[in-house]
């Protein structure tokens, strides 16, 4: 509802702002399995 709103008064489409919450959504589970595998290299991750 609040994305709806700031999309129907800043006039950006809901496809923007669907591509921002997707990527932010994938860098925010990415960036820890990309640091537990970083960290975990010489440790079997699992």
């Amino acid at each position: 509802m609040t994305f709806a709103l700031a999309a129907s008064e800043l006039g950006v489409s809901s496809l923007t702002i669907n591509l921002v919450l997707v990527t932010s959504i994938v860098v925010l589970l990415g960036l820890p399995t990309f640091f537990l595998l970083k960290s975990g290299q010489g440790k079997s991750a699992f």
